[in-house]
């Protein structure tokens, strides 16, 4: 499968894994080898990856993701940030843990396991060690932490490998959660049916959609446009009513998609407007 595999063979391929195939094309999507994570000890990864190749999830000798998984797994497969381009070396990372104290542990906790980003106030502010008065400060000087924008810091991912103890996933706590995708693809619809038009799910997912709205949680959603570009984001879910999901970015901006429209919808954290809030404004 390549860059151009649709949504629906996608979704519907990723529907049938079991858990272990489906944690293997997680790790594989986040960067990592499979076979270097403690997480597959004792699983056949040939087999696996040979399955998955078979289901044309993945392609090629080195096993690469397609586009389509990608954009299916989400911006942060495994609740891990990109690959930093400068990242902090092991002996660099043990130096600097050993240094924050059990406030700065609860800042990095909050964020381990996904998602990794969060929101502080001035983000991108010159400090260093000697001058740094709070705990965002502090591993802001140490690079535990490192700004995406003025609003924004995020956990770079091989911080979080470390603090997970080297495992991608913590199946006792259900950490983070796996994704369920739609087991029946999707299939058109008449175009008469204003409420109906599009692409249908096989799967209803208002069941999801709404116990986040009653919940309060973010929801990482896949959902295709009208020309059937297939889109993700992280949404909070006002209400679902007359066909359709009414949300809110977690950027902020509004947008109803048709019920029909959604290939997947996974449940995350409860929300925390934008991001989680790291630190307290003044």
């Amino acid at each position: 499968m390549g860059s151009s595999a649709s949504p629906d063979s996608t979704a519907q391929a990723l529907s049938q894994l079991g858990d272990d195939e489906l944690r293997v094309l997680i790790s594989l999507t986040a960067g990592l080898d499979p076979d270097s994570l403690p997480d597959f000890a004792g699983v056949n990864l040939t087999a696996v990856i040979d399955q998955l190749r078979e289901r044309e999830l993945v392609h090629g000798p080195g096993a690469a993701i397609s586009d389509a998984v990608a954009r299916l797994l989400g911006p942060f497969p495994a609740g891990l940030a990109p690959v930093d381009t400068t990242p902090l070396d092991q002996a660099e990372i043990t130096e600097a843990l050993g240094r924050i104290g059990d406030d700065e542990r609860r800042v990095l906790e909050r964020l381990v396991w996904g998602p990794p980003q969060g929101t502080v106030s001035n983000a991108q502010r010159n400090v260093t060690w000697q001058d740094a008065a709070s705990p965002i400060d502090r591993l802001l000087a140490l690079r535990l932490l490192r700004p995406l924008d003025d609003r924004t810091v995020v956990l770079p991912r091989q911080i979080a490998l470390v603090l997970r103890g080297g495992r991608l996933f913590d199946p006792q706590n259900g950490r983070p959660s796996l994704p369920r995708f739609d087991a029946a693809g999707r299939a058109p619809v008449a175009k008469q049916d204003p409420e109906m038009s599009g692409p249908r799910v096989g799967n209803d997912w208002r069941p999801v959609l709404e116990a986040a709205s009653r919940d309060d949680l973010w929801v990482q959603l896949a959902y295709a446009e009208e020309d059937g570009t297939l889109t993700d984001a992280v949404v909070r879910v006002l209400f679902v009513a007359h066909g359709s999901a009414y949300l809110v970015r977690r950027a902020g901006a509004r947008l109803n998609i048709a019920s029909n429209r959604i290939v997947s919808a996974r449940l995350l954290e409860p929300v925390v407007i934008n991001d989680p809030v790291l630190e307290q404004q003044n």
